[in-house]
């Protein structure tokens, strides 16, 4: 039950400022009032706290709470209810969030409901608060991992960019972070929602499935470290994430320590060997008709197919087309450095996925043994048709213009 007594809190506090009182007289005067008498070691302790909390007084850092303020929580939760009380207001007075939000999961149902409308007073003086964790059971469960909802990645385009969609279960249906990551410029855009169940079922009905972009499902700590991984390919080549993807990272967590294998690297690979010969044939697949090297490098190799086009040095389109052979070997073994080769085989084992999802397994095979050659060198066929398949017309012998008959018609 609660005490009654006729002392307020700006009562307290004052008597506990007054330095001319001790603390048997501030014992004495509190009994007075109709309060359980104290000890006076309770009062020096209360202030005690007191100049702590007006000393030591620092501005919020994202509500997160320090030894200091997990001490300072608990010497106020042992002392009796009224001076205890006194203190959490005296906190709220002076702004110190992290003490408070120590307090309001204390279990004593009065400083926890004191402390939280402390909270919400900084709130409406304008002061950014961290929200409370939820408390207790929740009255909806988040879904079982069994039926946890699934993580999607999209294929990935020329400059090494594709969407991940990362989730998890909640209460109310499903939180979900989807985030547009590149293997060099690292997050280039993040979004968090949360949707309801039937929501995010209709959510992935319209997730990218076209003949050029393919979705499919990855796991979810692989979703988290292609994340992961592009957050920290963008940091080393000087690229900064957009705001939002902080406020992001306190739904994704910390990625797994133990980086997941990709899911390409579980296909089984029969005839490796053909499969590293037909490198080139993966341009025929729609997913990868967009793939060219970097624009520089391919101007400069179509500069050097006109010069061999129009050369006077070759007599006859045999040397032609060898000297422009040797021009596509020559560009992809400069083009492929092994930083280069270690990119470009990770972007092949994610596609051996995706194409395997898309029932591509032959497609999907050569992606993946071509991942495996670019390992030791650059001379696999996937690497000069980089450069020639998008340049096929230059390739191609022009037949020579049509010559006037006898009679200056033109003859078909």
């Amino acid at each position: 039950m609660a005490e009654r007594h006729n002392l307020t809190v700006d009562e307290c506090l004052a008597l506990l400022k007054d330095a001319s009182l001790r603390p048997e007289s501030i014992a004495e005067e509190m009994e007075c009032a109709g309060v359980s008498r104290p000890q006076p070691t309770h009062v020096q302790s209360a202030r005690d706290v007191l100049a702590k909390l007006h000393t030591e007084a620092v501005a919020q850092t994202a509500g997160l709470a320090g030894p200091d303020a997990r001490a300072l929580a608990a010497e106020i939760a042992s002392l009796p209810e009224m001076l205890a009380l006194a203190l959490v207001h005296a906190a709220g007075r002076v702004a110190r969030q992290e003490v408070l939000l120590e307090l309001a999961t204390s279990p004593s149902r009065m400083l926890a409901k004191e402390s939280k409308r402390e909270l919400q007073k900084l709130k409406q003086r304008g002061v950014q608060v961290q929200e409370l964790p939820p408390q207790g059971e929740p009255v909806l469960k988040p879904l079982p991992e069994g039926e946890a909802p699934s993580c999607y990645a999209s294929s990935i385009d020329a400059y090494g960019e594709r969407a991940v969609w990362w989730t998890r279960p909640a209460r109310q249906g499903v939180e979900l972070v989807q985030i547009v990551i590149s293997d060099l410029k690292g997050i280039l855009a993040v979004d968090a929602l949360a949707l309801s169940r039937r929501s995010w079922r209709e959510f992935v009905k319209r997730l990218p499935r076209q003949n050029v972009v393919a979705t499919v499902e990855i796991p979810k700590d692989h979703a988290r470290q292609l994340i992961a991984e592009a957050e920290a390919a963008g940091a080393r080549n000087g690229f900064s994430p957009p705001p939002a993807y902080a406020d992001a990272l306190r739904l994704l967590g910390p990625a797994p320590q133990t980086p997941p294998p990709s899911p390409g690297l579980s296909l089984e690979l029969p005839d490796e060997l053909a499969h590293q010969l037909a490198g080139a044939a993966l341009f025929e697949d729609p997913l990868f008709m967009a793939w060219i090297p970097e624009e520089d490098d391919l101007r400069r190799f179509a500069l050097r197919l006109d010069e061999i086009a129009t050369s006077q040095l070759y007599i006859d389109a045999a040397q032609r087309r060898q000297a422009l052979e040797r021009a596509a070997d020559d560009a992809a073994l400069a083009y492929f450095t092994p930083q280069r080769r270690a990119l470009y085989a990770k972007r092949l084992v994610e596609m051996a996925h995706v194409l395997a999802s898309e029932r591509r397994l032959d497609a999907a095979r050569t992606a993946l043994a071509v991942s495996r050659a670019l390992g030791t060198d650059a001379t696999n066929s996937f690497c000069r048709a980089l450069f020639t398949h998008s340049l096929q017309g230059r390739l191609e012998p022009k037949a020579p213009p049509p010559q006037p008959s006898p009679s200056g018609l033109v003859t078909l």
